[in-house]
């Protein structure tokens, strides 16, 4: 993996550089302009000011829990509309609806009674009737998997009391991943017109759930227990409804964990197994109205358009709703607060809602959306916040592909909330649903878990439980949002309806058709497996006997020839070199160095790439030199000559985070970074280090010195020149612990070094080369999938993880991909590219050799990031090929030892898609996980003992299935608007 970024001139200083690399970075100031000083007063307003704690504690505790067609609910009602009145809000009113029947609950108690005695603790299900008085049976195990299996239980369920759900382990408590929420793998993306839809999981659930309990009706079951699996005596709660509050048909209730795991150990030992319960529950006996809160924010230019934010206002009973969803409330009415207060006067309308009847079924956001039908049209779009007390993470776009690059620039300005990479994710479990379905963009917060399976639907679900930074965090989130969005220029594009075609119920259901992609995929993947031990042994060879492959040395043209041998080998066509100049070969030479005064010390050096020597040892005094800008320079001026220079300060440093854990706007590559970093202008710090260097040449410096920003003695290496040119100045890097040493102290007074560097220049041009194999196309053979690596390496190591791990995964799908013998459409080609290193030269070398072909590529992917898995595909904010790509990888998700997580739309520098991508062609890279990548990235590290095999193999079935399914698809891929460079990139 290349330090360079952006097309920046790398001066070894990477502390600074990787802050400008990837992501999105923080957006420039005309970007950031329509938006900015509002956000910024919004998120002071609500982290100074907020309220949203006292008015939570309210709700929680002086009103309670909020069943729909409870006094509660509409006291809650009344309480916000008042306090949305209080506010500045203005029209706020409640809309009625109606409900079937009321529900109450009433008096549950159960015990075993046989075989032996034991308490139960449990609690009645939504909308379930009362049993009969008490009520006794024998437990019956109904182990169901499909509705044909009903027939083993026929006559053999009257008077029973069943349960249905095996009981997973609740102790020890699995441990959190807290990278879950956005590591998991893709979801299936939408149906395509003529294909099957994507069926709502609920709907699903609902079904199979009223098959089960017709038949259990049929039968006389006297009572279902159902398992709460939570720990420590904590209940759940839902509805037993089979419509619309309609009274549940059989006596249901929730039982603890513990509770159902004795019944379940029991019944697996052949114990017989008898329950003694009783609940009594009140059902209203005619309809009631019920309400929504809704309030708003007058547009000023465009009122008449709406933006939405949204929570449920109401709750189950266990416990006093004050995560479920009091948090989502309380952050809405914050929200308004904080705008209204502001006085901001969006162009659009801002309305809140607080719906009821979520927790039976969406019912109040549906009826809202009944109401407005007329309106519909109007508005832009609706974001519910409903997941609990954690922090917002992101938001869930639910599909909405249309919508991404807006919504991505409605977030731009929001860096200081630290949100992640908004997700394509959907949900079927809360209010921006009943929107999604009719054709406005829906919407939802993707949030922190922070308990939310403990207290969700149970006791625990009170306010104590709360945590107060994260519900302002929600509240900032929400009212930047609805503003940001409120200020676009248009309203937020809709996706054509019907987007998931409907079943044609005339027809007779045929059975799924068997797709041939996914056949061939299934036997990619088995074939890349099959041949783990051959890719370990390529890579060994490569590493261990070839060894280290700079650009220009011997090593390299070995592996390059010995490359194309491999693939011939295979049986790939048009295996060969494809040939390109460098100016000067580069071969190391030992660098040493002693620290001489203030004290002695002996400093491990390694020289920098293309460095010249100097000529013998130099002893000189230490100067620190810091650089940001070419004005810097001024104070240096005729102070630096026969000085050992210190190139820039040594920085903090912290570890790379989770590369899809880092917020939207930030890299993926995992290499420690400054901690505390600012955003750099790429062109400005180019030219300051560019000018930095000739200076130092005029004032006949000895030589500079430049930190490793790894640590434990580990060093890293990069190139001073450009274009394989010497260096102006011998350079060398120093371990981060020397140097650190040497920069406290000429700080402190005078220091003294001596050191002595050599490096070698060839003198003249070299000849390095790609190598360059396929597998012809079929259909459309003059179109072109890549999929690459670089070859080349650093040499302070072997090159194995950087990038030997790339490079021979390239090779070992295009093994597996010709030995299960693939008939693509297009032609898959295989490049193995050189001079990466020094920087992407050997790809651009390419790009420019292939001009005339470059419009008939379809799309490009790099294995460059070390030895980690593969998480996901990195998009290079190309929004257009978004959704087809779902369609492509869909197969890497479902693969259960895969696992991809859905596509970014990050960009990225400093790999070998960049040139594809600067040239139009959609390039793309491999987005892995860290495993140590920062600490033998460019260091003496780098070697085989590293290598993760398991992930390596995974990182090659990657790249050979995203090969076959991109030549399969009926188009090439899409391309994204060229931008036009500027002067001095």
């Amino acid at each position: 993996m290349s330090l360079r970024r952006c097309g920046v001139l790398v001066c070894g200083v990477v502390l600074v550089l990787v802050a400008v690399g990837g992501g999105l970075a923080n957006p420039p100031a005309e970007e950031k302009r329509p938006f900015a000083r509002a956000d910024a007063q919004i998120l002071s307003e609500i982290r100074d000011h907020s309220e949203a704690m006292a008015n939570l504690e309210y709700l929680s505790d002086s009103i309670g829990a909020r069943l729909t067609g409870s006094p509660q609910l509409k006291q809650a009602n009344d309480w916000t509309r008042d306090m949305f009145t209080k506010y500045g809000a203005v029209n706020a009113h409640l809309e009625g609806w109606t409900m079937e029947h009321s529900w109450t609950r009433g008096h549950a108690s159960a015990r075993i009674v046989s075989p032996t005695e034991h308490p139960l603790t449990i609690a009645a299900a939504g909308w379930s009737p009362s049993t009969p008085g008490a009520v006794t049976g024998p437990v019956v195990y109904f182990d169901v998997k499909e509705k044909k299996d009903f027939a083993r239980f026929r006559g053999k369920l009257k008077g029973a009391i069943v349960i249905y759900q095996e009981a997973a382990s609740l102790s020890p408590p699995k441990q959190d991943d807290p990278n879950a929420l956005v590591s998991r793998p893709m979801q299936q993306p939408p149906a395509r017109i003529g294909e099957t839809p994507v069926e709502d999981p609920y709907a699903t659930f609902l079904k199979a759930a009223k098959e089960r309990t017709e038949f259990w009706k049929q039968e006389g079951v006297a009572a279902v227990l159902r398992d709460s699996n939570k720990p420590h005596g904590l209940l759940n709660m839902t509805d037993v409804s089979l419509g619309r509050y309609d009274i549940g048909p059989i006596p249901t209730a929730f039982i603890t964990g513990e509770g159902y795991r004795t019944i379940f150990r029991m019944l697996q030992r052949h114990l017989p197994v008898q329950v003694e319960m009783e609940m009594t529950n009140s059902v209203g006996d005619k309809p009631m109205t019920v309400y929504n809160t809704v309030a708003e924010i007058r547009g000023s230019e465009k009122p008449e358009e709406v933006v939405i934010i949204g929570a449920h206002l109401d709750s189950w009973d266990l416990g006093t709703g004050s995560t479920d969803n009091g948090t989502g409330s309380m952050a809405v009415l914050e929200a308004a607060r904080a705008l209204a207060k502001l006085n901001l006067k969006p162009k659009r309308t801002i309305r809140f809602v607080l719906f009821s009847g979520e927790e039976q079924g969406l019912y109040g956001s549906q009826e809202y959306v009944k109401g407005h039908a007329k309106d519909l049209e109007n508005i832009s779009a609706v974001l519910v916040h409903d997941t609990g007390t954690g922090r917002v993470l992101t938001l869930g776009l639910h599909d909405n592909y249309q919508d991404r690059e807006l919504v991505d620039q409605v977030l731009a300005p929001l860096g200081e909330l630290k949100l992640l990479e908004p997700r394509m994710a959907r949900s079927f479990g809360t209010d921006h649903l009943s929107f999604d379905e009719v054709g406005v963009p829906g919407f939802f917060c993707i949030q922190d878990r922070a308990e939310y399976n403990l207290t969700h639907h149970s006791q625990s679900d009170t306010f104590d439980k709360v945590w107060k930074d994260d519900l302002n965090q929600g509240a900032e989130v929400l009212a930047t949002w609805a503003y940001n969005t409120a200020e676009l220029p248009a309203m937020l594009p809709r996706r054509p309806l019907p987007y998931n075609p409907a079943k044609d119920a005339s027809k007779k259901e045929e059975a799924p058709k068997a797709d041939p992609i996914s056949e061939m995929d299934t036997k990619i993947l088995e074939q890349v497996k099959a041949d783990a031990p051959a890719l370990k042994a390529d890579l060994t060879y490569l590493s261990e006997h070839i060894g280290p492959r700079l650009t220009g040395s011997a090593k390299l043209d070995d592996a390059s020839h010995w490359t194309a041998e491999q693939f011939k080998s295979v049986g790939l066509s048009n295996v060969h070199l494809e040939d390109w100049t460098i100016a000067n070969n580069w071969t190391r030479g030992p660098a040493t160095g002693h620290l001489v005064a203030p004290t002695e010390q002996t400093l491990t050096l390694a020289t920098a790439g293309w460095s010249p020597g100097t000529k013998g040892p130099v002893r000189g005094r230490v100067v620190g030199v810091t650089v940001e800008k070419r004005e810097d320079l001024e104070q240096y001026k005729g102070k630096l000559k026969g000085a050992i220079v210190l190139f820039g300060p040594p920085r903090k440093m912290e570890p790379p985070e989770f590369p899809l854990a880092n917020p939207w706007g930030k890299g993926t590559i995992p290499l420690a970074h400054p901690v505390n970093e600012k955003s750099v202008d790429p062109a400005a710090y180019r030219q300051a280090r560019l000018a930095a260097m000739k200076m130092f040449a005029e004032e006949k410096v000895s030589a500079v010195l430049i930190a490793s920003e790894k640590e434990f003695g580990l060093l890293n290496m990069s190139v001073l020149s450009r274009d394989y040119q010497p260096a102006l100045v011998p350079a060398a890097y120093a371990v981060r612990e020397n140097y650190e040493l040497l920069w406290h102290l000429q700080e402190q007074g005078p220091a003294e070094a001596e050191v002595n560097i050599e490096g070698t220049l060839g003198g003249k041009p070299v000849q390095v080369y790609n190598t360059v194999a396929e597998i012809r196309g079929t259909e459309k053979p003059d179109e072109f999938v890549i999929i690459g690596a670089h070859l080349d390496s650093w040499d302070l190591g072997t090159g194995a993880t950087d990038n030997g791990t790339g490079s021979m995964a390239v090779l070992a799908a295009a093994r597996a991909l010709q030995k299960v013998g693939v008939k693509p459409k297009r032609t898959i080609r295989f490049v193995l590219f050189t001079g990466e290193e020094q920087g992407l030269n050997g790809s651009r070398a390419y790009v420019k050799a292939h001009k005339d072909e470059l419009p008939k590529i379809s799309g490009v992917l790099v294995h460059d990031s070390g030895t980690g898995k593969v998480l996901t595909i990195g998009l290079m904010h190309n929004y257009g090929v978004r959704e087809t790509m779902d369609h492509a990888l869909y197969p890497l998700g479902k693969a259960k030892e895969i696992g991809l997580a859905e596509p970014s739309l990050r960009s990225e520098g400093g790999s070998d898609h960049v040139p594809f991508d600067e040239a139009g062609v959609p390039g793309f890279w491999c987005v892995q996980d860290i495993a140590d990548y920062d600490k033998m990235h460019h260091s003496q590290a780098d070697t085989l003992e590293h290598v993760r095999w398991d992930d390596l193999t995974e990182g090659a079935q990657v790249l050979a299935v995203f090969a076959y399914n991109v030549a399969q698809l009926p188009d090439l891929l899409p391309r994204k608007p060229l931008k036009e460079k500027k002067a001095d990139q």
